[in-house]
């Protein structure tokens, strides 16, 4: 329990906005065919795809993403990124379960960047 309390702490103190570049390589590298999200059984976090000509944010059960929110425009999601931090989508108002469990963070952007695979 201590640990899930520091773990929560951390990333409500990350405040950072991620800012345009960030942003920017992200949606990219969404719009190219990959897929930021875990695949496994169950919950798996928050992702992010483009899919229909929209960018989707959302929850991710059993590997599919369900959108809690969706942008038609390549600068539209590159604003609302931009604007986000680890902190706000740590989901730490939500109920327990969901408090920075599989969250997007700058770390995890970052990462995604990085990635060759079509998924993370």
């Amino acid at each position: 329990m201590y640990h899930e309390q520091e773990a929560l702490r951390a990333l409500a103190a990350d405040t950072a906005s991620f800012g345009t570049a960030l942003a920017t390589a992200v949606a990219v590298k969404l719009r190219s065919g990959h897929y930021l999200g875990y695949g496994h059984r169950d919950y798996c976090g928050m992702g992010m795809d483009y899919s229909e000509d929209r960018y989707r944010y959302g929850e991710i059960w059993d590997g599919y993403l369900e959108p809690q929110l969706s942008f038609p425009g390549q600068q539209d999601f590159i604003a609302w990124l931009a604007a986000q931090s680890t902190a706000s989508l740590a989901r730490l108002d939500d109920e327990d379960f969901y408090q920075g469990n599989q969250v997007i963070t700058r770390t995890r952007l970052e990462a995604f960047l990085t990635q060759t695979s079509l998924s993370l």
